[in-house]
């Protein structure tokens, strides 16, 4: 399909619009709305019939979060690590760009411990489809299993940010998450939810939307990811370029 038969199909779509708009248009701070753009797309690609049923889908927002884990592991190497957004001050302190930072670097740092060198920038992926997995699961020691969780945790507190800021107001694009139970005849669950499990529902519609376009989804979010990157300010003054970003985005 041509560029501009995309766009076309985009101008012609509400629920394309709202994610390309998102993409391109919407204010960011820090990387996060794109994050969140790719994960549900990741989900959409991952369970394509969820959306088979007239209802809204619910995803927990620990599956978001093990995506997350991928994505940002690039930019928690240590050798070179990449500000995602600028480190705010309170008092006399400077915090992180990511406040999942600290708990992501420590499991990439368990991984290397055990793989007995610098992770690539895939490896992130390797990790998260490796745990999901029992058989292969079990075979990691039982700190990386822990970092692992402590990462997606801490990544789940961030991920509530850029749903209830989505779009031109709070909770406009995505309602509030909530756990799954009071989802109950509301939505339909990807596999593997719990109960207790806390989701965010994506539309019909905009599931739909997500699902026709995937692949154009997949390329804005990672060509607007490496823009923004190459505007952040580093630390040690240097400039990011966009190339850069989009190899480590897609190794």
């Amino acid at each position: 399909m041509e560029p501009q038969e995309i766009e076309l199909r985009v101008a012609d779509n509400a629920a394309s619009r709202t994610i390309a708009t998102i993409l391109r248009h919407d204010a960011k701070v820090t990387s996060y709305k794109l994050a969140l753009i790719r994960a549900i797309n990741d989900v959409v690609l991952s369970f394509p019939d969820a959306g088979s049923h007239n209802q809204p889908v619910a995803i927990p927002l620990r599956i978001l979060a093990e995506y997350w884990v991928a994505y940002y592991w690039p930019f928690v190497d240590p050798r070179a690590p990449i500000s995602q957004g600028p480190q705010p001050r309170r008092n006399s302190l400077v915090l992180n760009d990511m406040t999942f930072r600290p708990a992501l670097s420590a499991l990439r740092a368990g991984w290397e411990e055990i793989t007995g060198g610098a992770a690539r920038a895939s490896d992130g992926f390797v990790l998260i489809n490796d745990l999901r997995v029992v058989r292969r699961r079990a075979g990691y020691p039982a700190a990386l299993r822990r970092a692992f969780s402590q990462a997606v945790t801490a990544v789940v507190h961030s991920i509530e940010q850029p749903i209830r800021y989505a779009g031109p107001v709070e909770w406009g694009v995505f309602p509030r998450p909530e756990a799954y139970a009071t989802l109950l005849g509301q939505a339909v669950a990807i596999p593997g939810t719990s109960p207790s499990g806390r989701c965010v529902v994506v539309g019909r519609e905009l599931w739909s939307g997500f699902l026709d376009l995937s692949l154009w989804v997949e390329a804005l979010s990672i060509h607007e990811w490496s823009l923004f990157t190459e505007s952040v300010a580093q630390p040690n003054g240097i400039t990011i370029e966009r190339g850069h970003v989009y190899i480590l985005l897609t190794d």
